[in-house]
């Protein structure tokens, strides 16, 4: 591979800065002891405040989509109902891993480009009060489709369900507040608006969905993707070996000063700037011909999905992220 800086115009992972590049090459030290202890707590605070929320962190290695597929395992079981959005092509990749691990799965679709309706989840709940959770995606990458997960979520709590939510595309880039919300479970990538290297899976999780995790009967899904197991070590061997398992050490360090770099900026800081740049976007693919796949009251400030121009080839129901 070239050493040429590669500038990612793509939907992730996206380019990291120096500093957090600089940060993967560090000598490689030990998971465990005190030195880590410290620095992976840190780690793990400063998730916190992009997380919005005062309940469990857990570093989780592996993509994003491990860590959705961790949330779903843990705190169902083979057979259980799931209220699953789809507005895309994660959407359905949420109704796959739930249908993986066994689900009943009643899926609330809408068209591509349209917005999930709080009110089909409504009608959902009403249709199967036996469904214990609901599940969506935050921001829908496929489509760059911001989805209302407050509002949603408020159902899940009117009816007692637990809402799980894919952030992958959407934690530290557009505004998510897992406590207000009244959010459960929530699973994000770090390569993506957290701005390090993929290897990590930052999850949250309330303490109503401990209560569903930790019910019975035992949900046969995995020991390693069991965040009973992962929360197991963070409490009972939390001063020495808080992980189950060998961790990316040198993804935490990037994650650490990508974090870092974040709340110096400031969060909403950050946020203002994302949406500044994705107005000068869309005026600019408007110019040239490339038109917005979606209109300017749900703008994406870090996805932007345009139809190809006049001329060029293009596939009319694909747009073209950037």
């Amino acid at each position: 591979m070239s050493e040429t800086e590669i500038k990612l115009m793509i939907p992730g992972p996206v380019s990291v800065s120096p500093e957090v590049l600089q940060a993967m090459s560090q000598h490689v030290v030990p998971h465990y002891g005190d030195n880590f202890i410290h620095f992976y707590n840190e780690t793990l605070d400063l998730l916190k405040l992009v997380f919005k929320t005062n309940q469990n962190m857990f570093l989780y290695v592996g993509s994003g989509t491990a860590g959705i597929d961790a949330c779903v395992g843990s705190s169902l079981a083979a057979g259980d109902k799931i209220i699953v959005g789809s507005n895309g092509f994660f959407g359905d990749r949420l109704i796959w891993i739930a249908e993986g691990n066994g689900l009943i799965v009643v899926p609330v679709k809408v068209n591509l480009g349209s917005v999930l309706d709080p009110a089909d989840f409504l009608q959902a709940v009403q249709d199967h009060p036996d469904a214990k959770a609901i599940m969506a995606v935050h921001l829908e990458t496929s489509t760059t489709i911001i989805n209302p997960i407050k509002e949603i979520a408020s159902i899940a709590r009117e009816y007692d369900m637990l809402m799980i939510v894919d952030a992958i595309s959407s934690i530290g880039g557009v505004p998510l507040k897992f406590d207000e919300w009244g959010l459960d479970l929530v699973a994000t990538s770090i390569n993506k608006c957290l701005g390090a290297p993929p290897g990590l899976s930052p999850i949250a999780v309330s303490q109503r969905a401990w209560k569903s995790i930790n019910a019975s009967p035992p949900k046969n899904h995995g020991w390693y993707s069991d965040l009973r197991t992962w929360n197991k070590y963070a409490t009972e061997w939390a001063d020495w070996h808080p992980t189950p398992v060998t961790m990316p050490i040198n993804n935490i360090a990037a994650l650490n000063v990508a974090l870092k770099q974040l709340m110096e900026e400031g969060i909403e800081n950050r946020f203002k700037r994302y949406q500044n740049l994705a107005i000068q976007l869309r005026q600019g693919l408007n110019l040239i011909g490339m038109p917005p796949m979606t209109p300017d009251h749900l703008i994406n400030p870090v996805l932007t999905a345009a139809y190809g121009p006049e001329g060029v080839p293009y596939k009319p129901d694909r747009s073209i992220s950037c």
